[in-house]
């Protein structure tokens, strides 16, 4: 049977009232019947909605992003490069010097050195050529552990003046340098394989057996042997690769105990979440898409336009009543273009209390069903649904109140000082979770912001968005 929207919100209401539980986490609230001192009521409010850019975000990320890539639909180009640090094992050696092949001049040498980038997912044309740049990052402005980096991060900041790169490489995502059966197999593993010189690679050799206390763990390894490197764009547009992890890979050779045979050794050092690694984005254009004219707001990331939206003030007229269940289901218009290269839609989204963004990120906190929600797209109704904010309009209201006593201001005079007091942000989004294998609970255990390519318009600006209430009232048995 087809239910409209209104109908299948009447019903649900009608549902909850025979029941004598609530949850504030699903659809259907219960709430007890008349006869038991409790009644319910529905009314509908408009919330307005408007686009915002988000600008710099947390760059906090498991994977990195490196391409250039034009958004069909709006024509607004996005950039993404990325720094990573390079992780080394605790106290990690090499065999015995004396072990090691070296040069005329009795010093250990590298047979050759290379950086590899993996990846699985990537966005635009395999055959599309891309050149990259690739710099050793400043030795005297090391990345910090303790710092918070964000994705307007300037990756010159992190390069010594003048620099020259010290490998370029020009890479499509089908390496045609490879022989098709090895290209095509299922277990071939996607990559950019970069040639550093053979210099570099004897460098960190040699800082391995001369020097082993820089290598007793990562900190002392990108101090004082390798410092990371900052990945560049040189030329080309329509690639943008998800990169999964880096590795740093040097060809050795050394003899067994007696001498009489040469085996081959890989020194392997790698970019994983042990160390930093952070995405720089730069947006084109975005300003031209934030317009208060239009039927419609925008959701696009990385680091793109969010969508801002006003609550409507739920408690004059009900000031004795609690909310049961808060709904709210915002509807996205399908792309506007037909191609192939079209922005899917996020697939996850955060509603975040205004005041509360910067600090949800930058604390890597995850949504509390109070101050902050998150969702994932139905792609059965091409909807983003929060069916029960009842949390957050109660907080606000409470903050509202509690800030009229705390300031002696009116009602009026409080909104007017604190124009944000009920605004909240919806915000493309990766949400990570993990399940209780005992009880199957579900748990997020991350939320952050989502740097893949994604675009969508969402009903709104100009069109309210409608947000049903359903309250309950306690009566006083006689």
């Amino acid at each position: 049977m087809f239910y409209s929207r209104h109908t299948l919100f009447f019903v649900l209401a009608l549902s909850a009232a025979a029941l004598c539980s609530c949850d504030d986490d699903t659809a259907s609230m219960g709430i007890y019947d008349g006869n038991d001192g409790i009644s319910s009521a529905t009314e509908s409010f408009n919330i307005t909605s408007r686009t915002v850019e988000l600008g710099r975000v947390v760059a906090s990320t498991s994977k990195s992003y490196l391409g250039l890539v034009r958004d069909p639909e709006t024509g607004c180009d996005i950039k993404a490069e990325f720094l990573a640090q390079f992780h080394t094992f605790e106290n990690y050696t090499l065999p015995d010097r004396s072990l090691l092949v070296k040069d005329d001049d009795g010093l250990v040498v590298a047979d050759s050195s290379e950086i590899r980038l993996y990846f699985t997912d990537y966005f635009g044309d395999a055959d599309n050529p891309m050149k990259l740049a690739v710099y050793e990052l400043d030795r005297n402005n090391v990345m910090r552990e303790d710092w918070t980096y964000y994705s307007d991060l300037s990756t010159t900041d992190y390069i010594p003046a003048d620099a020259q790169p010290i490998a370029t490489k020009v890479f499509t995502v089908e390496d045609y340098t490879l022989d098709d059966s090895e290209r095509t197999s299922s277990s071939h593993y996607k990559n950019v394989r970069i040639i550093l010189p053979t210099e570099y690679g004897s460098n960190i050799l040699r800082a391995a057996v001369e020097t082993p206390q820089y290598f007793t763990d990562s900190w002392q390894f990108m101090r004082h042997v390798c410092p990371g490197f900052a990945f560049t764009l040189q030329s080309g547009r329509g690639t943008m690769l998800t990169l999964d992890v880096g590795a740093m890979n040097i060809f050795f050779r050394y003899a067994d105990a007696e001498k009489d045979t040469i085996y081959d050794g890989i020194a392997r050092f790698a970019a994983t979440p042990e160390v930093i690694q952070t995405t720089s984005i730069k947006n084109s254009d975005l300003a031209s898409l934030v317009s208060d004219s239009q039927p419609y707001t925008w959701l696009k990331s990385p680091a793109g336009l969010a969508t801002e939206l006003t609550l409507p003030e739920v408690y004059a007229g009900h000031e004795n009543d609690s909310i049961s269940q808060a709904r709210v289901i915002i509807t996205r218009y399908n792309s506007s273009v037909q191609t192939e290269y079209a922005l899917d839609a996020p697939s996850s989204v955060l509603l975040v209390e205004k005041d509360e963004m910067d600090e949800f990120f930058e604390q890597r906190k995850v949504a509390d069903a109070k101050t902050a929600y998150t969702t994932a797209l139905s792609t059965s109704y091409n909807t983003y649904t929060f069916s029960n904010i009842s949390r957050m309009l109660s907080h606000l209201h409470h903050k509202k109140l509690t800030g009229m006593a705390e300031e002696g201001l009116t009602a009026a005079q409080w909104e007017a000082a604190h124009p944000d007091w009920n605004k909240a942000v919806l915000v493309p989004v990766v949400v990570k979770t993990v399940t209780n294998q005992s009880t199957g609970a579900v748990s997020q255990i991350s939320v952050t912001h989502d740097f893949s390519l994604s675009s969508t318009r969402l009903v709104g600006g100009t069109k309210p968005i409608s947000l049903d209430i359903i309250y309950s009232h306690y009566s006083t048995a006689e």
